[in-house]
């Protein structure tokens, strides 16, 4: 059984048809133009209804606050990502808050058990001054009355 599509196209075909539809599409004589670009085209003069009047200013003022809307939701995303950037740069500084402050404390807590034995130590030797002489007098004078 033959294929069905014996004819292979060679090149030309190819290259010719492209210019074909090329030149369909971007045909500058046109008198259609693009619907999505420009929009359905409705002569207004026909519908001089004041019921679509009205209806029209209903859309006008629709499409008008809608506007505004989207304004005020682009606005509040750029203020929550100033604030997002806040946040984070106080949760940055945060972190480096609490890790100073633990070092700080470590630091006041090893000052702090020093001060303390030098406390004690010049305690015992304001002790040992007052008790020692105490005892030398006293072992003195068990000494001498025998």
């Amino acid at each position: 059984m033959p294929p069905k599509f014996a004819r292979m196209p060679d090149s030309a075909d190819r290259y010719g048809a492209r210019d074909v539809e090329r030149q369909s599409l971007l045909d500058a004589d046109s008198d259609e133009d693009d619907f999505f670009l420009n929009g359905p085209r409705v002569n207004t003069k026909k519908l001089a209804d004041p019921k679509i009047s009205r209806l029209k200013g209903q859309v006008e003022d629709v499409v008008g606050v809608m506007k505004d809307n989207v304004t005020k939701v682009i606005d509040r995303g750029e203020r929550l990502e100033d604030l997002q950037d806040k946040s984070d740069h106080l949760a940055s500084n945060s972190d480096m808050f609490r890790s100073r402050a633990k070092a700080l404390h470590k630091t006041m807590w090893w000052k702090n058990c020093k001060m303390r034995l030098i406390m004690g130590l010049i305690i015992m030797v304001i002790l040992a001054v007052i008790i020692i002489p105490i005892i030398i007098s006293q072992s003195k004078k068990n000494n001498s009355n025998p």
